[in-house]
């Protein structure tokens, strides 16, 4: 028994089912997935932020994010630092 993937299921794994417990998991799957390469122009900009310089690792991290994944929100910055909510 092995566990699908793309669904969670358990199911009898096969050679013709090593993932994904039917054919249409694995569709669903292969459209889903994000790709796993970085844009050239991604790469020149990573390339520009290693040859910079930074006050802290917080910072560093949050030009990181705006590069690789623009779409998230960027990180509070308050003096340089990371804010980091609190659960409570």
């Amino acid at each position: 028994m092995d566990i699908c993937s793309w669904c969670g299921r358990q199911f009898p794994k096969t050679r013709a089912t090593r993932k994904y417990c039917t054919p249409k998991c694995k569709t669903n799957a292969c459209l889903g997935r994000k790709p796993a390469r970085i844009r050239a122009a991604d790469v020149a900009a990573l390339y520009a932020l290693l040859e910079s310089d930074f006050a802290s690792a917080d910072e560093l991290l949050g030009r990181l994010r705006a590069i690789l994944v623009p779409e998230s929100e960027p990180l509070p910055l308050v003096n340089g630092r990371a804010i980091i909510p609190r659960m409570d």
